[in-house]
């Protein structure tokens, strides 16, 4: 390590979160400062980030890097409107649009959910004010449901279900190419080393990482498939679909960009380019997500309708083909 920022911990003691475990080594860091830290990915372990919900196992090497950009530790209320599908005292489920960032990072700083959320949940004081009530994230460009939490004892429920896999998620997604029918995408996923703010999926080493998946519909060079994300790695479904050639339509990043074109018959060239025109955004759309409230015991579901660019771009591929 080249200066007294960065250090290494030992893991002495099992079933230990790790935001938990941090704060009471690192002394003039609260529990807040440490999650952000986690968040910043500035704290890994195998050289992999984590989030701050994860156990710790007895023996594990953590490796952090304790500095903090002062500028970033005051995320500001702002009013941002919200399409909010349900709300109790425990919980807000939001239909976020695509466009709109989670929580802030790499220069966004203001504008985004978390910041709206302080401002509508001005009176819970309880709330990590970096990342209030969110639990889980959409990337600023996906669409559709998102649930955070009112308060502390919600957000520790809701973080329990997804550790436990028991939130059950579906996404649409418009891909290129024609999957099988139906299939089952299993492996690992790790920071990409030549892109860092991109992931890959290895055989071997990474986090596990398992999503289902089946044909909608196909429309020629392009088909509309949902998703079931069994686990929740970031970028996980945008992965997953390059890695068996069936990258998510106008996601640059993972290789659904327009130099696909020139890999289908000419006679798709122009409807293609016109897609393109209609897509501005990956086409992938968190489209339900249920699950057990863990106050009330009901069952729950949330269903949100496609967006209208997805809308849109299935008129125009049906008209088409």
């Amino acid at each position: 390590m080249k200066s007294s920022r960065y250090k290494i911990f030992s893991v002495d003691k099992d079933n230990i979160r790790i935001d938990i475990f941090l704060s009471s080594k690192i002394e003039g860091f609260s529990r807040s400062k440490i999650k952000k830290l986690i968040v910043d990915g500035k704290v890994l372990i195998d050289n992999q980030t984590v989030k701050p919900s994860l156990i710790l196992n007895q023996g594990q090497k953590i490796s952090c890097d304790l500095e903090i950009q002062e500028k970033e530790n005051v995320l500001e209320p702002q009013k941002i409107e919200f399409d909010i599908i349900f709300e109790d005292n425990h919980f807000i489920v939001i239909n976020k649009p695509a466009g709109l960032v989670v929580h802030p990072g790499n220069g966004n700083h203001s504008n985004t959910l978390a910041n709206g959320l302080l401002f509508y949940l001005k009176d819970i004081s309880t709330l990590d004010p970096f990342r209030p009530g969110i639990v889980h994230r959409l990337d600023k460009d996906t669409s559709g449901i998102i649930i955070t939490a009112k308060n502390e004892s919600a957000l520790q429920s809701l973080s329990k279900l997804f550790e436990k896999r028991k939130v059950e998620k579906e996404y649409k997604a418009m891909v290129w190419g024609f999957p099988e029918d139906k299939g089952v995408i299993k492996n690992y996923i790790q920071r990409d080393l030549r892109n860092k703010t991109a992931f890959r999926v290895s055989n071997t080493t990474g986090r596990e990482a398992i999503t289902n998946y089946e044909v909608i519909e196909n429309f020629g060079p392009l088909s509309l498939v949902s998703l079931y994300p069994s686990t929740g790695r970031t970028h996980q479904l945008r992965v997953h679909m390059k890695s068996i050639g069936h990258s998510i339509f106008s996601d640059e990043k993972y290789s659904g960009g327009n130099k696909n074109i020139k890999s289908f018959h000419t006679k798709y060239s122009s409807i293609l380019r016109r897609c393109f025109k209609i897509a501005r955004r990956q086409m992938l759309h968190a489209s339900s997500i249920k699950f057990i409230h863990p106050f009330t015991c009901k069952k729950l579901k949330f269903k949100t309708n496609l967006p209208s660019d997805m809308l849109n771009l299935i008129k125009l591929l049906k008209d088409e083909f």
